[in-house]
C-alpha cells in the first residue's frame, strides 16, 4: 500500500484560478448559466473532502455536496466579497453538516462502524481497505479532517486555516502529528509505507 502520495505530493484538485468571487456574484444574478457549473466543477473534489472528513459516510457527504451547490444556488445574491469564495463555500458546507448532525441527533461518527465496502469503494484491495480504515481511527477528528482537506481535496495550508477559522501553526501541526500517527500506526501493522 502506497500513501507516500497522501502526504508528500499531494495533488492540487482544485483550480484555483478559476474560482473568483465574480462568479459567485454572476450565480446571485442569474446572469450566467454556467457559472454554478464552472464553480461546481472547481470546487466540488474540495467540498466532498471537506464533508467526509467530518461525516465519514460517502453516500451522506455525497448528498451534503449537492445541498451545498443548491444553497450556493439559493443564497449567492447574499454574498458579500471578501477575497475568500472558498471559505464562504465550505462555510456552507459546514453549516449543513451541522444542520445534518443535529437533526439526526448524532453527536460524532466512529471511523470503527464505518462499512469498509463503501467508505473506501476506490481502493480495490479489501485487505488495504481494512488497514486504511483502522488507521484513520487512529486519528483524532481535527486530524482527520486537516488531512482530507490537504491530502485528498489538495488545499493548501492557509486555505484550511481560514476554512476551519484556525491558525496556520495549529494546520501545520495537526498536518504534521496525524502524518506521523498514520505512519506509526502503519508501521505497527505491519505495512510498509
Amino acid at each position: 500500500m502506497d500513501f507516500s502520495k497522501m502526504y508528500d505530493s499531494p495533488v492540487n484538485l482544485i483550480n484555483h484560478s478559476i474560482i473568483d468571487e465574480a462568479m459567485i456574484i454572476r450565480i446571485g444574478r442569474g446572469d450566467d448559466a454556467n457559472a454554478l457549473t464552472q464553480l461546481y466543477e472547481a470546487t466540488e473534489r474540495a467540498v466532498y473532502a471537506y464533508i467526509l472528513s467530518i461525516m465519514q459516510t460517502p453516500e451522506v457527504a455525497a448528498d451534503l455536496v449537492q445541498e451545498t451547490y443548491l444553497c450556493v444556488r439559493r443564497s449567492a445574491h447574499l454574498y458579500v466579497p471578501t477575497g475568500k469564495p472558498l471559505v464562504w463555500l465550505l462555510s456552507i458546507a459546514r453549516k449543513l453538516t451541522n444542520d445534518y448532525f443535529r437533526v439526526h441527533k448524532r453527536v460524532s461518527m466512529n471511523v470503527r462502524n464505518l462499512n469498509a465496502d463503501s467508505t473506501f469503494d476506490c481502493i480495490t484491495d479489501i485487505t488495504d481497505r481494512i488497514i486504511l480504515r483502522h488507521a484513520l481511527g487512529a486519528l483524532r477528528a481535527d486530524e482527520r479532517q486537516v488531512l482530507f482537506l490537504h491530502a485528498v481535496a489538495g488545499l493548501r495550508h492557509r486555505e484550511i486555516a481560514a476554512c476551519l477559522s484556525i491558525p496556520i501553526s495549529s494546520v501545520l501541526t495537526r498536518y504534521k502529528r496525524s502524518v506521523i500517527k498514520l505512519q506509526r500506526h502503519l508501521n505497527a501493522l505491519g505495512v510498509s509505507i
